[in-house]
């Protein structure tokens, strides 16, 4: 993104020569705009305060280093006196959050979360969550989680990965992964489970443990495992509080965490309503006979996405990378019924920019030109992608090969770079 800086002096006295540069000192500093962001954070980017002495050159200096945090569209610093009285006022113009991705830390088991703001925020102090998927901080917040885990003695290695959005988490996001040492569930903990919801409850340990911890935006979380019997037995509003973790010792290369929770589980919830007004690529008609769920079962969360995955799809297919498909529960407490209301709002569509085959010999390659149709300017669509070589039988040189494929998608330009790798030594 290009960010845009502006200098605009104002004074209350004649032009100085600029071989005479002033010094000034400030009386005030002013902040217009700032968005989510405090005084304390934007003076101490800026490094004028109250009783800073500076000059023009400096001033300009000062709205450089609001520029370069990249997190601002344009700054424009200006400078007025009168008398003894010097305001800088600096008009800044924050980049909103639907513009930037949200950053999620997925097992970090040993630093609470204000252990991790507090390292990264000495990297970038405005750091709230969300940047750019290419911003050039992402590698040093890997640096500085894996000196922050170092201080505390943990010998670890820290990526991150952009995580698409599914139906389930239906949000890009930026996850850090402790990759090494593997963080995993050895144990849970659960208070406040009745008698009756042992049997789901086991269903839960078992499928959690031996699991990696996740806590993150991406993917299944630890939390989604435990709770996933439950919300599939109708208990839409079972919850965890008061989670904690007790990490063990490393041992190799592994290291467990115990998992402690109090569970809520509410109560049995049926279906009494699913109303979907229709949309522009499935009507409620072509979506009414493909649901999972009706009037009078049990409300399981698995078979309301079930559900709900045909219109996801239909979305999908046209390009619509971060379709929100969303049933909203409108809930009876007095009779235990919930009733749907799905919507979908779409978002942009996106288009390949740039498509790249990797580990193809020539022959190979030329089959793959000629029988994959999604190159640049096309829509992306991940289920022809998927589909590719297993509706491409006819293609024989790319027999004995598999690949796997990666969407890097840019939600400002709403385009896709796509890349294949392929292996071979497997048939399709």
């Amino acid at each position: 993104m290009k960010f845009l800086y502006s200098l605009a002096l104002l004074f209350s006295m004649a032009t100085i020569p600029a071989a005479a540069e002033l010094t000034y000192t400030a009386t005030k500093v002013v902040f217009s705009q700032p968005g989510s962001y405090t005084q304390i954070q934007l003076e101490g980017v800026a490094g004028i305060h109250a009783g800073t002495k500076f000059t023009e050159t400096n001033l300009g200096e000062a709205a450089q280093r609001l520029v370069d945090t990249g997190f601002f569209e344009d700054v424009e610093a200006k400078l007025e006196t009168r008398g003894s009285s010097v305001t800088v006022d600096f008009d800044v113009k924050p980049i909103g959050h639907a513009q930037m991705v949200h950053v999620g830390f997925e097992n970090f088991v040993w630093l609470s979360h204000a252990e991790i703001e507090s390292a990264l925020q000495a990297k970038s102090p405005l750091f709230q969550d969300y940047l750019f998927e290419n911003s050039a901080l992402l590698t040093d917040f890997d640096a500085a989680l894996t000196d922050a885990l170092a201080a505390k003695g943990i010998p670890a290695k820290v990526i991150h990965l952009t995580i698409e959005p599914t139906l389930a988490r239906p949000e890009r996001c930026i996850e850090f992964r402790i990759v090494s040492p593997s963080v995993f569930v050895a144990n849970m903990k659960l208070g406040g489970v009745a008698t009756e919801l042992v049997p789901l409850i086991q269903k839960s340990v078992n499928a959690t443990a031996k699991t990696s911890y996740n806590e993150g935006l991406g993917g299944q979380t630890s939390a989604d495992r435990i709770l996933a019997p439950l919300l599939d037995a109708g208990y839409i509003q079972a919850t965890l509080s008061n989670v904690t973790l007790e990490p063990g010792a490393i041992s190799a290369n592994a290291a467990p965490v115990v998992l402690s929770a109090k569970l809520t589980s509410g109560d049995v919830f049926r279906v009494s309503s699913i109303a979907f007004a229709g949309s522009p690529l499935l009507s409620a008609e072509a979506f009414a006979p493909t649901l999972k769920l009706h009037p009078g079962d049990i409300a399981a969360r698995a078979l309301l996405l079930e559900s709900l995955a045909p219109l996801d799809a239909a979305y999908r297919r046209q390009g619509y990378m971060d379709v929100i498909v969303d049933a909203v529960p409108t809930v009876d407490l007095i009779t235990h019924q919930v009733a749907y209301t799905v919507s979908v709002k779409s978002g942009e569509q996106y288009r390949i920019r740039e498509l790249t085959a990797k580990n193809l010999d020539p022959a190979a390659r030329a089959d793959f030109d000629r029988g994959f149709h999604m190159t640049a300017g096309a829509l992306y669509n991940p289920e022809y992608v998927s589909n590719f070589l297993k509706n491409n039988t006819a293609l024989q040189a790319l027999e004995g090969y598999r690949a796997g494929f990666k969407a890097y998608a840019d939600p400002n330009t709403h385009t896709v770079d796509l890349v294949l790798t392929f292996v071979r030594g497997a048939a399709r």
